[in-house]
């Protein structure tokens, strides 16, 4: 390996230790390198337990249960929306609910204000960042869905959830996204999460998605749900820095009531 490398590599740790996470996009930027050159780079520091590849780009590699383990980059992006977005879904639960929180990081902003309030409700979830929050609150439930731990994201996948799933029932879920748009309804990369959250949805009398405006119009590789066949309650969530056009053809085409946040 060159000297170009070693300094490469070296920029990287420097950002990293300076600011907790580097997205790929940035260290394009920086090292004047291509998207493939700064992967390689990353894996080869993971390889060296210096970080920890995450969506987008790398994290410092932390304690198991620190925030920044559990979310990486994408926790502390948009999180003004995020924040907006989870209040505004906090209004739609009712005392006494049984509720599904998913994986996602304005799903864990929606658990930091049950976990504030005085409602009693039961969650279920597949996130240790969630279970971890909604302990503090010991006048709610919390019902755990295991499986196999997923380091990287900090929570429990496989088809034992699924398995699980199907043996409960839920007044509301709230559920995140990698992408949800008019052309092929709501998408993500990662197959055993689209078949989890199919069955959750299957078992919710109301479904609501949380996506900011960087997952309106975006489309992933595996479109899942089927939003525009369901007849139960439907409800996007998002913030006002979204498409309208888009948002209103989300509407439309997928049957799914919009509800955005006031400008922020």
């Amino acid at each position: 390996m060159g000297i170009s490398s070693i300094e490469r590599k070296k920029t990287i740790r420097e950002e990293i230790e300076r600011n907790g996470s580097l997205s790929v996009s940035k260290a394009v930027k920086i090292l004047k390198v291509s998207e493939v050159t700064v992967r390689k780079y990353f894996h080869e520091l993971e390889r060296e337990n210096f970080l920890l590849r995450t969506y987008g780009g790398a994290v410092a590699r932390e304690t198991p249960f620190s925030e920044k383990f559990f979310f990486g980059v994408k926790a502390r992006e948009n999180i003004k929306e995020k924040q907006a977005i989870a209040r505004k879904a906090y209004g739609l639960i009712r005392e006494n609910e049984t509720i599904f929180l998913d994986t996602g990081t304005t799903v864990f902003e929606l658990s930091k204000l049950i976990k504030s309030g005085d409602m009693k409700v039961v969650v279920a979830t597949n996130s240790l960042s969630v279970i971890s929050e909604l302990s503090q609150n010991r006048h709610i439930k919390v019902f755990v869905l295991g499986g196999f731990l997923r380091h990287e994201l900090m929570d429990f996948s496989g088809t034992f959830i699924k398995d699980e799933i199907s043996h409960l029932s839920f007044t509301q879920a709230f559920l995140g996204v990698d992408g949800i748009s008019a052309k092929s309804g709501i998408t993500t990369t990662d197959s055993i999460t689209a078949r989890i959250e199919e069955e959750i949805m299957d078992k919710s009398l109301s479904i609501n998605i949380l996506a900011d405006f960087s997952k309106i119009g975006r489309i992933s590789l595996i479109p899942y749900g089927k939003l525009e066949n369901r007849k139960v309650s439907k409800t996007l969530v998002t913030d006002s820095h979204a498409d309208k056009n888009e948002v209103s053809e989300i509407g439309r085409k997928l049957g799914i009531k919009i509800i955005q946040t006031g400008e922020l």
